[in-house]
């Protein structure tokens, strides 16, 4: 799977074994404003299933409590970052589905307590108050 910015400075390819793709939504507060929406929805591979195409001025603003956001520094679209090491989150509004075949599925909710009151929960995804455990939430992505 393909993804690019919105510019085309930054370009990356990925291999997303799971059919559906499934990812997650964080209704954090910090989430919320990173992607000016009611939650930034993303997925977290393992970084050996990613790979950078092109890589041209990505720019990183972080918080003293170790929040991060990475994004164009063109374009301002948030971008992959390496994460815990070994991992790379992605947030999938970047990911390009030209095969319409390809199913997306949210399978966790996190941080509810900070969730917009107009945006609706899929009730069929493991749903929580606060961030889980990151074993908890590699388990429910893969």
């Amino acid at each position: 799977m393909q993804g690019k910015c919105l510019c085309g400075n930054i370009e990356f390819s990925c291999d997303v074994s799971t059919t559906p793709l499934k990812i997650y939504q964080c209704h954090c507060s910090l989430c919320k404003k990173q992607s000016g929406s009611s939650a930034n929805s993303a997925t977290i591979i393992e970084a050996t299933h990613f790979q950078w195409t092109k890589r041209h001025n990505i720019k990183i603003w972080k918080k003293p409590t170790g929040f991060s956001a990475h994004f164009c520094g063109e374009c301002g679209c948030p971008v992959p970052n390496d994460f815990a090491g070994k991992y790379v989150w992605i947030p999938v509004g970047l990911l390009e589905m030209a095969d319409r075949s390809v199913t997306v599925e949210v399978v966790a909710n996190f941080c509810l307590r900070s969730k917009s009151d107009w945006h609706s929960i899929d009730s069929e995804a493991a749903n929580f108050e606060g961030l889980p455990p990151f074993k908890e939430v590699l388990a429910l992505l893969s």
